[in-house]
């Protein structure tokens, strides 16, 4: 499995502003009573503080999922072809979790023309300008973290997460998360969140039983103003 670290080489930032971002786990698992189906699952929740420890009400965006484990199709109703839409001059969604081998829709939804662009190792793209209510397809053959941009928009960022299986879940507003059909044994389940380093956990699940997580996180937020894909500062009118 890969890293999920910024596999991006870019240019100097323009300027930085964050803070530190610290996570801690639980001292160990709770397993729930209930069974879900004879099938494990694993669930639970993310909350997270910001430095001063107030509750931050939006934990959206965080992805839990299963490491090591060979192709799955446990989620069989996740979309064969997940779309990245334009609009606003913002990406949605932010975040994206997908299987490797996966194609995105790139769909400008937009009244203005885009130009989406990644230099991220595992998938190197350039898409080019294209209009309102048009699309581009690119595929996504290796796992590890894809950071997209628009060399028009500097504000439009948004990442894909590419795995090796789908037994993964986003986090809502709420910080909840849900996994079904996790093969029983030993597994190693890690948190990403564009807020923190990653994080592991080792569990033993079986028996057809529900495990419920809990994971603490401290709020950083460090942006860094990328560069266009030429290496460039944006133009301060767009």
């Amino acid at each position: 499995m890969h890293s999920f670290d910024r596999h991006v080489t870019l240019p100097a930032p323009r300027w930085i502003r964050g803070f530190i971002l610290l996570i801690t786990f639980a001292t160990s698992p709770v397993v729930a009573q209930d069974v879900v189906n004879s099938a494990n699952s694993i669930g639970g929740v993310v909350r997270m503080t910001d430095r001063d420890g107030n509750d931050i009400a939006d934990r959206s965006n965080i992805v839990v999922f299963v490491d090591g484990l060979a192709n799955s199709t446990s989620h069989a109703e996740l979309p064969t072809q997940p779309r990245v839409s334009h609009k606003d001059r913002q990406f949605s969604p932010a975040v994206l979790p997908l299987v490797r081998g996966t194609t995105v829709d790139f769909f400008n939804d937009d009244s203005i023309f885009h130009n989406v662009f990644s230099l991220s190792i595992p998938r190197t793209f350039d898409l080019g300008i294209y209009p309102e209510g048009t699309s581009k397809l690119v595929t996504f053959p290796e796992s590890g973290l894809v950071k997209l941009y628009c060399n028009i928009h500097p504000q439009m960022t948004s990442t894909i997460l590419v795995l090796n299986n789908d037994l993964f879940a986003s986090t809502g507003p709420d910080g909840r998360f849900r996994i079904e059909n996790v093969p029983g044994g030993k597994i190693t389940l890690r948190v990403w969140s564009e807020y923190s380093e990653e994080q592991s956990r080792d569990l033993v699940v079986g028996g057809g039983k529900h495990h419920e997580e809990m994971f603490e996180l401290q709020q950083t937020k460090v942006f860094v103003q990328h560069r266009n894909k030429f290496g460039k500062r944006y133009r301060e009118k767009y």
